[in-house]
């Protein structure tokens, strides 16, 4: 196989990231190390031939692993799907990686919804101290060409879509990925408003522009209220606190 570059790797990683919590489980994947997040990829690779986990699940572990640069399957290295993955251009991988983690977030959410069916509590994103990173949208209009998440137009309009302003929003702004990661919730806002809320389970990496990855959250109380984390700066991106919100009707309290 071609030699793996550190962004394949980084891609891997965020894709692997999205994984439904038990899977993430069973895998055992991921842990914090001093210079980032290590994954067990020999384990993740070996997982993929686990007769017991379903034929989804293996494929969606294999592929992640096979773009680490472990090989799953036997035959022509040149073959797999990890070959393929670094020879294509960021705009194919972004696409390739939104429908793989967009799968695997609804899968996500799906194991959420039987967790409430079991009575089992999910845990509430606002409780016990949420650090959120906020961005602010402009008014709709056309995407750059090769925009690195396959969009035609970014921004914000009336009566878009749950998933419309989420894909706006995640992507792609220059963001310090160490205050991303160690935040929760993605704050979408425009005019003075919160549009949209999600979770914030990885990013990808697009030069000096990040993306971020999770779920949005279409009934999060903070929706229509006034920007939590509004302030006087021109930068779209800022990060905060949100340990105080203990009443939603006094958000203009919040540090």
């Amino acid at each position: 196989m071609n030699t793996v570059t550190s962004q394949a790797i980084e891609d891997a990683v965020a894709i692997l990231a999205s994984s439904p919590s038990m899977l993430a489980k069973i895998a055992g994947f991921v842990h914090e190390g001093r210079d980032g997040p290590v994954v067990e990829w020999a384990k993740v690779a070996e997982l993929a031939h686990q007769q017991a986990l379903p034929r989804t699940d293996r494929a969606f572990l294999g592929i992640c692993a096979e773009i680490a640069g472990f090989v799953t399957s036997s035959g022509d290295l040149e073959e797999t799907f990890g070959a393929r993955w670094i020879t294509l251009d960021g705009q194919h991988q972004a696409i390739i990686a939104s429908v793989l983690t967009a799968s695997a977030q609804t899968k996500k959410a799906e194991e959420l919804a039987v967790y409430q069916r079991l009575g089992v509590a999910s845990q509430d994103p606002l409780a016990a101290g949420t650090r959120a990173v906020r961005v602010r949208l402009g008014p709709d209009i056309p995407a750059v060409v090769n925009d690195a998440l396959g969009r035609e137009r970014v921004g914000f309009r009336e009566r878009l879509s749950t998933h419309e302003v989420w894909l706006r929003g995640r992507g792609v702004w220059r963001m310090q990925p160490d205050r991303v990661l160690t935040s929760q919730l993605l704050i979408i806002a425009n005019s003075g408003l919160v549009r949209m809320v999600g979770t914030i389970d990885g990013v990808t990496i697009h030069g000096d522009r990040v993306a971020i990855i999770g779920r949005p959250l279409p009934n999060h109380p903070l929706i229509g209220r006034p920007d939590p984390l509004d302030n006087t700066s021109q930068n779209p991106v800022s990060y905060g606190d949100l340990t105080e919100l203990t009443d939603l009707t006094k958000l203009s309290e919040l540090t």
